[in-house]
């Protein structure tokens, strides 16, 4: 059985999180949660925002092409072992227990 990854393709922020300023918005708190639980269960996350790590979005043929013709709108960009899972939207905690599952045969 391989790790499982998932690896998150992130609009510009203030900060890696995006969960700092005045006005923290209340989908990032959520998902940075959902980060936290699914990391306390052995899955490795990793965040990566346009302005704070451009390389892994140039590392990254597919979400590249998606910026390059659609724009940010569809940012963030939410990936599994490679596998784009939702577009333009942070996943639930429940939407990503769903897809590892799958992934994991569960």
């Amino acid at each position: 059985m391989s790790k499982i990854k998932v690896k998150v393709y992130e609009p510009p922020m203030c900060c890696p999180t995006g969960v700092c300023g005045p006005d923290v918005d209340d989908e990032l708190v959520q998902f940075s949660d959902a980060v936290k639980q699914l990391e306390k269960e052995g899955i490795e996350v990793e965040r990566s925002t346009m302005n704070h790590d451009p390389l892994a979005f140039q590392n990254n043929q597919g979400v590249l092409d998606i910026v390059n013709t659609q724009g940010t709108e569809n940012l963030p960009i939410t990936e599994i072992n490679g596998k784009t899972i939702k577009l333009g939207d942070y996943p639930t905690l429940a939407e990503l227990k769903e897809e590892i599952a799958k992934i994991k045969g569960e």
